[in-house]
This record gives C-alpha cells, sequence and structure tokens, in this order.
C-alpha cells in the first residue's frame, strides 16, 4: 500500500515515506493485525487473483511496472507467480528505493526513484496497490498518463485500492500511521478515472472478505467477487492496441 505522487507533489509525500522505509511492513501491520494475517498474505492474494484474470483471458507478461513499489512487498509474488522475465519497481520515496535494492535487487528486478527511469511504451503489465489513495485528486489523471506512456500497445494495468464501501477497511486504515490522511477512491471513482486516460475496462473484482478467524469460508470468496464486500478491489483495464480505441 505504499505509495507517493511523481512530479510536483512528490517530494512531501515521499519524504513522509522516506520516514517509514526501514519499517513499513511493522506500521502496515500495525492496521492488518485486526485480520489475522500478515501483508504477505494480501500481497500473494492479489498477484495470484490476478494471475488467475489473465489466465482467464488467456493472456501472458513477460515484464512489470510496479508503480508505487515502495519497498517491493509486490516484487516476489509478482515475478514468481507471473514468471516475469523483468521487473521495474518506482517510487518517488529515495530512502523507500534505497531498502528495495538492497533486499530485492538484481539482473532483473530494478528499482528507481526518478519517474525519468521510467521507460516508455516497454511493459506488458502496469501494477499499483493502494497507491491512489496517497495522492491529491488533482494529480493522479497525470500518475495514470504515466502508467499509458509505460505500457505497450495492449499492455494490461492492474489497479488495485482500497475498498471505499467497506467500513473495517476505514478502521484498519485508521490504525496504519501513514494511512490516517488517505484519500480512498469508491470503485466508479477508479474505472473513471482509467478510462478518462483511454483504457478500456475488462473488469472489477472484490476480493479479502473473509479475516482468518473465518478462513474457512474463503473458498466462497470467487463467487463473491462482483459483490462490494471484500476489503479490496482490482480494476483490471487494459491500454488499446490501436490508436482508434480498439482492443483487436
Amino acid at each position: 500500500m505504499i505509495s507517493s505522487v511523481p512530479g510536483q507533489a512528490a517530494p512531501a509525500k515521499a519524504a513522509e515515506f522516506d520516514d517509514f522505509a526501514q519499517n513499513y511492513k511493522e506500521a502496515l501491520n500495525q492496521g492488518l493485525k485486526f485480520t489475522g494475517e500478515p501483508s504477505d498474505y494480501f500481497a500473494i492474494g492479489r498477484v495470484s487473483w490476478l494471475k488467475k484474470r489473465l489466465e482467464k483471458c488467456r493472456e501472458t507478461v513477460s515484464n512489470c511496472l510496479d508503480f508505487g513499489c515502495g519497498t517491493g512487498g509486490a516484487c516476489t509474488p509478482l515475478v514468481s507467480s507471473l514468471e516475469l522475465a523483468s521487473y521495474l519497481g518506482y517510487d518517488p520515496s529515495p530512502a523507500s528505493i534505497l531498502e528495495a535494492r538492497q533486499l530485492l535487487g538484481g539482473q532483473h528486478t530494478e528499482f528507481e526513484f526518478c519517474e525519468t527511469a521510467v521507460p516508455s511504451g516497454k511493459f506488458d503489465l502496469a501494477f499499483t496497490n493502494g497507491v491512489f489513495h496517497h495522492i491529491p485528486p488533482a494529480e493522479r489523471a497525470s500518475c495514470v498518463q504515466t502508467i499509458w506512456t509505460a505500457l505497450k500497445p495492449g499492455g494490461w494495468f492492474a489497479f488495485w485500492e482500497n475498498n471505499r464501501w467497506n467500513p473495517i477497511v476505514h478502521f484498519l486504515m485508521s490504525r496504519v500511521p501513514f494511512d490516517k490522511d488517505a484519500q480512498m477512491l469508491f470503485p466508479h471513482q477508479a474505472r473513471r478515472l482509467l478510462s478518462s486516460a483511454g483504457f478500456k475496462i475488462v473488469l472489477t473484482d472484490y476480493l479479502f472478505v473473509f479475516p482468518a478467524l473465518l478462513k474457512n469460508l474463503r473458498p466462497m470468496e470467487e463467487k463473491l467477487c462482483k459483490l462490494p464486500l471484500g476489503g479490496q478491489y482490482m480494476v483490471l483495464a487494459r491500454k488499446p492496441l490501436t490508436s482508434d480505441g480498439r482492443i483487436s
């Protein structure tokens, strides 16, 4: 859920997350402890769900931009589950990127805090989780444009956000130091944001309905994914292949 804002607003938000770079996971788990699950459970769950949806669309991806990657919590699940050939994590918090490089940097996993280091037209997939609720509404469109530019024609955008319809989410976020002033997006606001940039919305799913105490009910989540019950939702969108907006 780490994020900051590229552009003019980046320094203030980057400095905020710089302060949490070395204990980000601990701070996040202050809220998540009420679910009975650590942050890794949710990180793996998001990527597993995305993989299922891509497979259902008969799509594979080979490289990924993780926008607002923070200290790299999604890196390992993305690379291993999707069998990526390359991964680039971007976040304007230098301290977070330094931490990610030390823990996860390698030949096929890179991390950058300068937006200019994000190449254009390279990626099959863009992934973001819990990022846009930290971005001031007036600046969200420019961030989506950055992602649009980074994607190849036909590239996929997996947009994960906390579910503003869920009252438990509000409670959990109030317990996380860097989430207290967050401005969550309703799912329809996320879809409109992506559509305005030119993305074609493929689906919206809701995930993480049941806490650990009710984990025996989790097999039901696939049947419930279209109801706004889960703690998070994913808008899966696609950049058109053609200039007139057609996917194929």
